[in-house]
């Protein structure tokens, strides 16, 4: 499979699902359907059936817990402060709702973005890809064409859920977010500290949506 097919596979799911179609669990089933399965079938056709690497230190916990926290601070105090310069509440509650994220099945959703994406998103871009780029390409440069195309499907949803130019400068970021994990990851070989961080990121987010615009 092609390198660019690999950097836009994710990107097109989300298009398929969520610009074309309008459904988030169908987005959520085309985009971690292709997460998993792409490296697992890559891993078979090149026979290579290694496991990534998961080490657990004191300094990988250390690098996750601080670096999250920090992000999920700033993406609280900042939304929270420009919320009501930059949101429409009225319209992204009927654009949720348009695209089914809604009633008993938010809740999957909600643990589906705090358990299985960070597991799911930094095995594809911070090893899988990384490690595909790395073949043809120096570190560095694999650590920021890997982010950059980590955060480019974002965009899809950023531009319909916010005001120009708060939804395109929103992924900038994401995308040093995307470098920080990928630097985490080649420093450490492991994804501990990437994932760690990744997941108290997406509380910050799912933190935006329950406390403003949930309605109970």
């Amino acid at each position: 499979m092609s390198k660019t097919l690999l950097l836009m596979g994710p990107t097109i799911m989300i298009f398929i699902g969520l610009t074309l179609i309008g459904n988030v669990p169908l987005t959520f089933a085309l985009f971690y359907g292709w997460l998993l399965l792409i490296p697992v079938y890559s891993s078979w056709k090149k026979q290579n059936h290694s496991q990534w690497k998961f080490s657990i230190t004191s300094r990988s916990l250390m690098l996750g817990m601080g670096s999250g926290t920090l992000v999920l601070v700033i993406i609280f105090a900042a939304v929270s402060y420009f919320f009501s310069f930059l949101i429409d509440l009225e319209l992204i509650r009927l654009l949720l709702k348009k695209w089914n994220f809604d009633g008993k099945m938010i809740w999957v959703l909600i643990a589906v973005l705090l358990v299985l994406n960070p597991y799911l998103e930094e095995n594809y871009w911070r090893n899988f890809i990384f490690e595909e780029l790395k073949m043809s390409t120096s570190a560095g440069n694999a650590i920021i064409i890997s982010s950059f195309f980590y955060s480019l499907y974002h965009l899809l949803s950023l531009i319909e859920l916010f005001y120009w130019p708060f939804n395109v400068l929103a992924v900038i970021p994401i995308f040093l977010a995307g470098i920080i994990w990928g630097i985490f990851r080649h420093k450490s070989g492991s994804l501990a500290a990437p994932i760690l961080s990744h997941v108290l990121a997406d509380t910050g987010i799912i933190l935006i949506y329950l406390v403003y615009i949930h309605t109970w």
